[in-house]
């Protein structure tokens, strides 16, 4: 079976130059990574002059963009209440949910600091990159049950087991749909969808549900371009190099 699971070589490009164009152009994206990162997933608020001094952005459009939906280009929050992010008195919290806290389908340890995270498996390669000193994960295969350990550096995936781990990535086309989404639903309609499998025979299934989208192993996964541009990006606007 091949590494990488797709149609051909052209639909590979295609699927590629999709996910480049919409990580390159989304101007919520930055905003609510950078939400996560500078928050350490939220264990702390970050000042909104912090975050517009970070994306180069007015304090109230970066308020504004951090509560704004999922894939959304607009710059009109989403109602308190529905989201994930709160600005009140010139800081911006991250919560993490309580669904995430007591029954997390993905742990994540920082350090000594362990934790549930909800969101797609391919969330992680957005945000890993940027988690200092490294970010390890652990998930259960959901069609073998096969437990999944994943260590990640900002420069590398430092292991992956078991070694033939895949994550699976919808087509481009599905990213589109998320700013029509309530921000709570989205996990549920779509990131519940998109788990970590054990290997490329276990995500068969995934893989026929959803037309157009690709599975690959996590290392080669980390290598696609669309991840290395984003990572280069979001690592020079957080200053992460020094």
């Amino acid at each position: 079976m091949p590494s990488i699971e797709h149609d051909d070589d052209a639909s590979l490009a295609g699927f590629v130059a999709g996910w480049d164009k919409r990580l390159g152009e989304n101007v919520q994206l930055p905003v609510g990574f950078a939400v996560l990162v500078l928050t350490s997933f939220g264990e702390r608020p970050v000042p909104s002059v912090r975050l517009a001094e970070v994306l180069g952005r007015p304090v109230s459009e970066v308020e504004a963009l951090a509560q704004a939906p999922c894939g959304s280009n607009c710059t009109s929050p989403a109602p308190v209440e529905d989201g994930f992010v709160q600005v009140e008195d010139g800081l911006i919290t991250f919560t993490n949910t309580d669904r995430a806290q007591s029954a997390p389908r993905r742990c994540l340890q920082i350090g000594d600091r362990r934790f549930g995270m909800i969101g797609c498996a391919f969330d992680v390669f957005l945000y890993a990159p940027l988690v200092r000193p490294s970010l390890q994960v652990a998930e259960t295969c959901p069609a073998t049950g096969t437990p999944i350990r994943i260590v990640f550096t900002p420069s590398r995936v430092e292991t992956a087991r078991p070694a033939g781990a895949v994550v699976p990535i919808p087509p481009p086309q599905e990213f589109d749909r998320l700013e029509r989404i309530p921000p709570k639903e989205v996990d549920a309609t779509m990131c519940a969808q998109c788990p970590f499998y054990s290997s490329a025979e276990a995500a068969q299934g995934w893989l026929a549900a959803h037309p157009g989208g690709c599975v690959f192993p996590v290392r080669e996964a980390w290598d696609l371009s669309f991840h290395r541009v984003w990572r280069d990006r979001m690592s020079a606007l957080l200053n992460l190099g020094n």
